[in-house]
């Protein structure tokens, strides 16, 4: 290996990909990686960024969920990958080619990055090479072959680099390519630019010596500074636009993509040898959790724990042993009672009238972790490795910590919560870490993590003089392909339109619409035929987008005059589509379209005129104080349906016919509006809604009954944030208005954030 420079490596590392990959890269113009969901999306996302200037109002405006504006903010923009997949889309002008060429150099360019960071580490290239190959294929990444962002990984191998050799070997090249690779990762991966600097803070702490330090971590923190000027116009305006919609994740769907323990042992169903055996690997399936790390991976760690110094010698200071003393009777006295709450029970004691118990193991394993982790630290073992700097320590204690922060908020086994407080949960406290759903990706750091520990290791195993030296590294390198082997799947590109590139000259409708792979596919077809589309698919769809594919798909023909009037020219109907008979009636039948082009896959109609939108319902005029509000279900929180929170709710559950509230507004007065704000729960529209009116509770009155989602379309266009549905009651005399469900929805509720009764400003 004395001669395997950097430039080898990364050769062998493309050939190994193009061996892996071998299916696509024989179909690199017309076929797409994993399944036709974000792959399709990323290809867009890139294409876009080479027709539109980075920061300025055409770029935050895609042709996509039109007329939504700012729809870029939904999702990651892929800045970082500019580079790689730009001048491809240039040469050849094809968006698929650019995306699949990015996503293949993924795979050599992360094997590479962790060449060079464990080089440094180790001044050994057989060591650099297989860390390097561990990192670019690692098991975890067959897990995430649809998501382009979480492979390119690159840049933070590449950031520590230069942090290594900026305290090797001072000079500001390289404390600049800490900067600009800190950069490009937080361009490429929204994830990674939050999670890394958790990492670099970690490991500032660890490497500074104690001479001196406050010029080392002030140069980097300058760095961070300036690296992070750049990317504050972009989280400004992710901040914005989020707030200004009500856009956040809420504490169960990032639970639901977090880690469990078992992901750890769990790998996804593509890796070839694994997947062959009834084993733990294929045991444990959830959203993003397969973080199998791989045998090899796991014994080669194994053994270079066994070849460490546990126990070395020389004198310590009393005060760090009395405290070492005493940390680690704390830990021993924690994993003791809480071995005898899991054996036994349940205990209390009350020494010295101090109550000291463990009932319940949620909340004592945080407490038993945290004390086995500071006695580790403060260990002789830890002290001794903290004042070597010892890479193999601290990367090895970072992965740790990282393994468990990508466990999320509230760490589980099998689904079951074993601690209530965690690290994540204080990250969570910081600005922008709420809207992160998946934690589970904080494992890809730990595997940047485990790269140098592999090498260190291998070095510590097979030393440099060793006979055979070639072969155990083959071996090795052997066990690591084999751990993370897997069959990549493709699929076909989704088609262009012969109808839409022959005719297009406006906005588009694509139907079906609102299932992600035909809402993915017209998007990428915009970039042939160069029109916006109504259809969209990112992280967060645009407030009016569950309505409006609702109601279409409940053939809703004044959702056709709705979009008319807001500008949409064209409609195409894939007839491919087994539900395409519906569209195609409802189209056919409007007044305001007619047929102008068909082949036998697809058809395209274009508006006559610009039909005229329905004139909405104002809701001007005084809110009516409510006397009492009253419901059949869920009545324990009827009170929040007008506490003047918009965060709370009154929900029904999934909808049924007989679900109803009934306003009391105590004298009997005019009423004119009713506004149901539906908020953040914009998909929680009444199916088929029926208002009454009755002046003594006996007698009702029916002023109104029918479908809402096309109230639901316009609300979100006139107050994406409140979504206020607002339906007019006649200005008549009422002292009781009964809201009564007269549709069915298993999925979705019927919630009330706020309901207000107006009556006429006269």
């Amino acid at each position: 290996m004395r001669r395997f420079n950097t430039g080898s490596a990364f050769a062998s590392y493309l050939f190994i990909t193009l061996i892996l990959t071998f299916p696509l890269v024989r179909s690199l113009s017309w076929k797409l990686p994993s399944d036709l969901g974000d792959p399709v999306l990323n290809t867009w996302v890139l294409w876009w960024n080479t027709q539109a200037v980075p920061f300025t109002e055409r770029w935050w405006n895609p042709p996509a969920f039109y007329p939504t504006p700012d729809i870029l903010a939904y999702s990651e923009h892929l800045l970082g990958l500019t580079p790689f997949s730009t001048p491809i889309y240039w040469l050849t002008g094809s968006p698929i080619l650019a995306y699949n060429v990015t996503f293949l150099l993924t795979f050599p360019l992360a094997g590479w990055a962790a060449y060079l960071l464990c080089e440094e580490l180790t001044g050994r290239r057989d060591a650099a090479w297989i860390a390097g190959l561990a990192f670019a294929f690692a098991p975890y990444r067959m897990s995430q072959l649809g998501h382009l962002q979480v492979l390119a990984s690159f840049w933070m191998p590449l950031a520590l680099f230069g942090l290594h050799r900026y305290y090797s070997r001072g000079g500001l090249r390289w404390l600049g390519l800490f900067g600009v690779s800190t950069l490009m990762q937080g361009l490429s991966n929204g994830y990674y630019l939050a999670y890394f600097p958790f990492l670099v803070l970690l490991w500032v702490c660890w490497f500074t010596p104690n001479e001196g330090w406050w010029r080392k971590v002030g140069a980097i923190g300058l760095t961070g500074v300036l690296t992070t000027l750049p990317v504050l116009p972009i989280l400004f305006r992710y901040q914005r636009v989020h707030e200004a919609l009500g856009l956040r994740r809420d504490l169960a769907e990032i639970e639901r993509y977090s880690a469990d323990l078992t992901s750890f042992l769990s790998g996804s169903t593509l890796l070839t040898f694994w997947s062959r055996f009834d084993t733990p690997v294929l045991w444990f399936q959830q959203p993003e959790g397969q973080l199998f790390p791989g045998v090899t991976v796991l014994v080669v760690l194994a053994a270079a724990l066994w070849r460490v110094r546990w126990w070395p010698q020389g004198p310590e200071p009393v005060a760090l042993r009395a405290l070492r003393v005493l940390v680690t009777t704390t830990a021993v006295l924690f994993v003791a009672g809480l071995a005898y709450r899991f054996g036994v029970g349940p205990w209390e004691i009350n020494p010295f009238g101090w109550k000291v118990a463990m009932n319940r193991p949620d909340q004592a394993i945080p407490q038993t972790v945290l004390a086995c982790v500071v006695a580790l630290v403060v260990s002789r073992a830890g002290a001794w490795a903290y004042r070597r700097h010892s890479a193999f320590a601290f990367y090895l204690l970072a992965a740790f910590l990282l393994a468990v922060l990508a466990m999320g908020p509230h760490p589980s086994v099998l689904g079951t919560s074993i601690m209530t407080h965690s690290p994540y949960l204080g990250l969570m406290q910081l600005p922008g870490f709420d809207g992160f759903r998946v934690p589970a990706r904080f494992w890809m750091l730990a595997l940047v993590c485990l790269s140098p520990v592999v090498a260190i290791g291998y070095a510590r195993l097979v030393p440099a003089t060793i006979r055979r030296g070639g072969l155990v590294l083959m071996v090795l390198a052997g066990g690591i392909l084999l751990d993370g082997w897997g069959t990549v799947p493709t699929v076909n590109a989704p088609k262009r339109s012969a109808v839409l590139d022959d005719r297009a000259d406006g906005p588009v409708l694509e139907l079906p619409l609102g299932w992600r792979d035909d809402d993915v596919a017209a998007m990428l077809r915009s970039a042939h035929h160069g029109q916006p589309v109504v259809n969209g698919h990112s992280g967060y769809a645009a407030p009016h987008y569950g309505a409006l594919a609702y109601g279409l798909g409940h053939s809703r023909e004044q959702l056709l005059h709705e979009l008319g009037a807001l500008g949409v020219r064209h409609i195409r109907i894939d007839r491919t589509n087994p539900t395409a008979p519906h569209y195609e009636s409802l189209v056919a039948s409007s007044p305001v379209l007619r047929l102008v082009a068909e082949t036998g896959t697809e058809s395209l109609y274009e508006f006559l005129e610009i039909p005229v939108s329905e004139v909405p319902v104002t809701a001007d005029g005084v809110a009516i104080p409510l006397s009492d509000v009253a419901t059949n279900t869920n009545g324990h929180l009827v009170g929040f349906a007008a506490d003047g929170d918009l965060e709370t709710r009154w929900f029904s559950g999934p909808q049924s016919m007989g679900h109803q509230l009934i306003l009391d507004l105590g004298v009997p007065s005019r009423v004119r509006v009713l506004v149901m704000r539906l908020g953040s729960h914009r998909m929680d529209f009444p199916r088929m809604l029926g208002i009454e009116l009755s002046i003594d509770g006996q007698a009702w009155e029916l002023v109104r009954g029918g479908p809402t989602d096309d109230e639901a379309v316009r609300a979100s266009f006139r107050d994406p944030y409140t979504m206020p549905l607002t339906f007019d009651l006649g200005d008549r005399l009422a002292r009781f208005v009964r809201l009564r469900q007269m549709g069915h929805d298993e999925t979705f509720y019927w919630s009330v954030a706020e309901v207000e009764v107006i009556a006429p400003s006269s």
